[in-house]
């Protein structure tokens, strides 16, 4: 059997595989734009940040407050966007410049950049979004090299009113 021919029999095989792995257990995903700054790409002239996404902990519903997120974006189903996960459901949560106070329906999450001036988000576009949306929890950036380590979850202080710790996931 020829080398050209154990090439494409070994890349046929593993092509499944390698996708299976990327959409259900962890994947990478390139971050563009400014809304996570300064967590994300806190230096567009050094280039992109990409990061590694834990999807498997999605499907098992292990999230919490805090975590840094990639979703479908509500109004733009083929984009992806990178945000924090601020709430989760039953929680209230204070929404600045408006002087209102929200509280979180069944089956949603209150997603935020963390770059307020820059972040098309829940607290400037969309509101609470559906956790369906959720696909994955960003762990680490994995590049640029300068840059390489585990992104760790975090809220604004004086953002999130009450909790509802009933509902909470496990971690």
């Amino acid at each position: 059997m020829s080398y050209a021919w154990r090439f494409i029999k070994q890349t046929l095989w593993w092509t499944p595989v390698v996708i299976t792995v990327n959409d259900c257990i962890c994947g990478q995903a390139v971050v563009n734009g400014r809304s996570m700054q300064p967590t994300l790409n806190p230096a567009p002239e050094a280039g992109k940040d990409r990061v590694l996404a834990d999807k498997l902990s999605i499907r098992l519903y292990q999230y919490n407050r805090g975590d840094v997120v990639l979703l479908r974006c509500p109004d733009h189903p083929h984009t992806i966007l990178v945000k924090r996960l601020l709430a989760l459901e039953g929680d209230w949560v204070l929404v600045p410049g408006v002087a209102d106070i929200q509280k979180i329906p069944k089956g949603h999450c209150w997603i935020e950049g963390d770059n307020p001036a820059l972040s098309e988000d829940s607290r400037s576009k969309y509101g609470p979004v559906p956790l369906g949306l959720i696909e994955g929890r960003v762990t680490h950036v994995i590049w640029p090299p300068s840059r390489i380590g585990r992104i760790t979850a975090a809220l604004p202080p004086g953002r999130l009113l009450a909790t509802n710790r009933l509902k909470t996931p496990a971690r």
